[in-house]
C-alpha cells in the first residue's frame, strides 16, 4: 500500500485542482531555495551557523543518493507525473523529504523556537504532500525521507559538540583543505565508475570543493561583518537583494553553457556558484561597504 501509486489518484480526488500549488510547493525541497536560504544565513545572520547548516544538508543529499542507489526501487509510472515534472534516477527515500526534513528540521532544533518548529513541520509536511500529489514519488518514498532526514538532525545535534572539539585542534585551512580533496576524490570515484551517478553527484562534489576554497579565501582576505550598525540595516538588504540576482542568475547563465548532463561540468558550475556566494560577493559588498 505504501508503494500503490492509486494514492495519487487519492490525493488528487480529495484535493482537486491543486497541481500548480504543488508544484510551487515542491521548490521549498529543491536546490535552488535551499541554496538561498544558506546564503541569506551566510550573509546576515550568522556565518558559522550558516556552513554547519550546510554540511547537515549535503550529508542529506549525499546519504539519500546512496540510499536510492542502494535500494534501487524505480518511479511510479509516469503517465502519474503532473506535467512540467521531470524526476530523475529512482525513487526510494524521496530526497526532497529527506533534505527539506534534515535543513528545516535542523533550524528548528538549533533555534528552539516554536514558530520555527511550526514552519519546519508545515514546509517539511506540505514538500512530501507535493511529491506524492505530483505523482513522482510513493507516499512510502516520503515516509522513508521524513524519518531519515529526523535521524540525521538528532545525530548532527548529538555529536555536534564532539565533533567541533575535536576538529578545533586542526587549523581552519587545513579542515577546509582536506574537504577540497574528498569532494575531489569523490568525483574522481564517480568518473571511474562503469555507470555514472546522477547529476545530483557532480553538484554536491562541485559545491563542497567550492565552499572549501571559497571558505578559505572569505577568512583570509575578506572576513565580512554579518551584522553592521542599527543604523545600517538597509545594508542587509542590498545584501540578500543583490547576492540572489548575482548567484541566481549565475545559476541560470552557467546552467546554459555548462550541461548537467556531464558530470564535471556541473561540478564546476556548483563550485563556481559557491566560490561566488560565499567569497566573490562578500568581498564585493564588503569593499562596497555593505
Amino acid at each position: 500500500m505504501l508503494f500503490d501509486p492509486i494514492l495519487t489518484d487519492t490525493l488528487r480526488d480529495a484535493l482537486p485542482g491543486l497541481g500548480d500549488f504543488f508544484l510551487l510547493v515542491t521548490q521549498f525541497g529543491s536546490e535552488l531555495v535551499f541554496i538561498g536560504i544558506l546564503l541569506i544565513l551566510f550573509w546576515t545572520v550568522n556565518k558559522k551557523e550558516a556552513i554547519f547548516a550546510t554540511f547537515v544538508l549535503l550529508f542529506a543529499i549525499l546519504s539519500n543518493y546512496w540510499l536510492k542507489v542502494i535500494i534501487a526501487n524505480e518511479r511510479p509510472p509516469a503517465s502519474n507525473w503532473y506535467p512540467g515534472t521531470d524526476p530523475p534516477n529512482y525513487s526510494t527515500p524521496s530526497g526532497h523529504s529527506q533534505n527539506s526534513a534534515s535543513l528545516y528540521g535542523w533550524f528548528a532544533i538549533r533555534i528552539k523556537r516554536w514558530w520555527m518548529l511550526l514552519i519546519a513541520i508545515v514546509l517539511t509536511t506540505l514538500v512530501g504532500i507535493s511529491r506524492v500529489y505530483l505523482g513522482v514519488h510513493f507516499i512510502g518514498d516520503v515516509l522513508l525521507g521524513w524519518g531519515i532526514g529526523i535521524v540525521t538532525v538528532l545525530a548532527f545535534y548529538y555529536l555536534e559538540k564532539p565533533a567541533r572539539e575535536f576538529l578545533s585542534r586542526f587549523r581552519y585551512e587545513y579542515l577546509l583543505m582536506m574537504l577540497a580533496v574528498i569532494a575531489l576524490g569523490m568525483l574522481l570515484l564517480a568518473w571511474v565508475l562503469p555507470q555514472p551517478p546522477n547529476d545530483n553527484f557532480g553538484a554536491i562534489g562541485g559545491i563542497t570543493v567550492g565552499l572549501a576554497i571559497g571558505l578559505a579565501l572569505e577568512n583570509k582576505f575578506v572576513n565580512f561583518d554579518v551584522r553592521p550598525s542599527n543604523e545600517q540595516k538597509w545594508k542587509l538588504v542590498v545584501r540578500v537583494v543583490v547576492g540572489l540576482v548575482l548567484v541566481i542568475g549565475l545559476m541560470v547563465g552557467l546552467g546554459a553553457i555548462l550541461p548537467s548532463e556531464d558530470l564535471w561540468l556541473r561540478a564546476i558550475r556548483y563550485a563556481l556558484i559557491a566560490l561566488t556566494g560565499v567569497f566573490i560577493w562578500p568581498l564585493i559588498f564588503k569593499r562596497a561597504n555593505l
